[in-house]
């Protein structure tokens, strides 16, 4: 039986990850990031302790995949956006991986990407996953941190519904209904057109 207390132990010459046997126990940033890499797993610290979550798979790499080239069409040079980019947080869980941010394009060389350089951090909805973390907690978090924008495209409904948070002048996210079909919104004060319909299904030609 795996002892939840070290961050990794050896088997002979052969360190192992224990970040499964340590799924919910308090976890510092020097220990997480200390934290051998996990191919299999996406972690994260939310509210202090460590979160294990399968890697997403299936519609949801595509419609991340598409999504970020779809945007990286229209960004000019200076932005670009980035598939699962760590992002550093102020607070009870300072370590995300939202599933495709928007920063500037200098910050893409770094090992995580500062809340105060992303403009826009988008939440991809798919069937096992905690819808309340996507729809309200991450939401909270990001808002907190002064993200400008958080997009939430949840893809166990349909049609694709996409739910766009902008930040107020108090600190705080005011949020639309949920939208389908196309969007057209401002990401760093560049506008983009969104096909929602087009991130999953077949793929097809763009205009």
């Amino acid at each position: 039986m795996l002892r939840a207390s070290p961050l990794t132990q050896s088997i002979g010459a052969s360190p192992v990850s224990t970040a499964l046997a340590r799924e919910g126990h308090p976890i510092s940033v020097v220990e997480f990031d200390e934290l051998p890499a996990d191919s299999s797993h996406r972690l994260e610290i939310e509210d202090g302790r460590l979160l294990v979550m399968n890697r997403p798979a299936g519609p949801h790499i595509k419609a991340a995949q598409r999504l970020v080239s779809h945007l990286n069409d229209q960004l000019p040079d200076e932005l670009e956006a980035m598939l699962e980019f760590q992002a550093e947080l102020v607070g009870a869980s300072p370590r995300r991986i939202p599933d495709v941010v928007v920063c500037g394009a200098d910050a893409c060389d770094q090992v995580r990407v500062r809340a105060e350089q992303i403009l826009l951090a988008i939440e991809i909805v798919s069937p096992g996953e905690s819808a309340a973390r996507d729809y309200i907690k991450k939401p909270a978090e990001y808002a907190a941190n002064g993200i400008p924008n958080t997009w939430v495209i949840d893809i166990q409904e349909n049609p694709l519904s996409l739910t766009v948070y902008t930040l107020d002048d108090t600190g705080q996210y005011h949020f639309t209904s949920p939208m389908t079909g196309r969007y057209t919104g401002a990401i760093g004060g560049h506008e983009v057109t969104i096909d929602l319909d087009a991130l999953t299904g077949p793929r097809r030609k763009r205009n």
